[in-house]
């Protein structure tokens, strides 16, 4: 079952977010890029909220490929609370080398670290099994330019399902996110990744930065069970 990600920008999204908690709660500072991050303490606030509700998962911020800045953030992004921490990862001639040096920090981590890859600025690097290798729990693809775009503007279904497969092999968590839309959920659901990301879908006027609405959340959410249950329709029908 594909599983569903909302992001909120305040304590106050969060609460008005309360009657339709998605399955993992994402808390980002969208007017600050990408992956934003907000004040620990209002991370940790969230999390108390809705933690006996849903997982949650926080971003550590748009930051230089360097692991004396990436190490730091990640472990003090852990003491939030949150069951995962979000890295985004952004082309540089050396990121190998930086996947490599948070290596000791993320396997001593008690709070399992995921990487945002960006399909609109993919490293020239494969690093997939690197990623295994340095103990990260999952990878995501994402978009880096908010400017509308969606997810498949820059990757088509047959790459989408590529980048799946691929984490799979290594034995990663795998999630979608980039502006996804409510009409790309019955597309994107069908490739299998583990959980599929929100953002602009739930604000007014899919404008990321606007206040999250409580029944454009409730629409991406009845989308995302009606599809689960016709896929389980389908494999009874399969094995009658």
């Amino acid at each position: 079952m594909t599983k569903w990600l909302a992001s909120v920008q305040s304590l106050q999204e969060a609460q008005t977010l309360l009657p339709v908690l998605p399955d993992i709660l994402d808390i980002k500072n969208p007017s600050q890029g990408a992956l934003g991050a907000l004040d620990i303490i209002t991370i940790a606030q969230i999390v108390r909220l809705v933690s006996t509700h849903c997982q949650t998962s926080a971003t550590i911020g748009d930051l230089p490929m360097q692991a004396d800045i990436l190490n730091p953030a990640i472990s003090a992004m852990a003491t939030s609370g949150v069951d995962y921490v979000k890295v985004g990862l952004f082309p540089d001639p050396n990121l190998t080398k930086c996947i490599a040096a948070m290596a000791n920090t993320i396997q001593q981590l008690s709070v399992p670290v995921i990487a945002v890859l960006f399909a609109d600025q993919m490293p020239e690097q494969a690093v997939m099994a690197l990623l295994k290798e340095s103990g990260f729990e999952g990878v995501m693809v994402d978009t880096a330019i908010k400017d509308g775009r969606h997810l498949q503007h820059y990757w088509g279904l047959q790459q989408l399902r590529a980048f799946i497969n691929e984490a799979e092999h290594y034995g990663l968590l795998c999630g979608l996110a980039g502006a996804l839309r409510y009409e790309d959920i019955a597309d994107l659901q069908c490739l299998g990744a583990d959980y599929l990301g929100f953002r602009s879908a739930l604000c007014q006027n899919r404008k990321r930065t606007n206040t999250l609405q409580v029944d454009l959340a409730l629409q991406i959410q009845q989308a995302m069970l009606s599809e689960d249950d016709l896929k389980d329709d389908v494999k009874l029908l399969q094995k009658g």
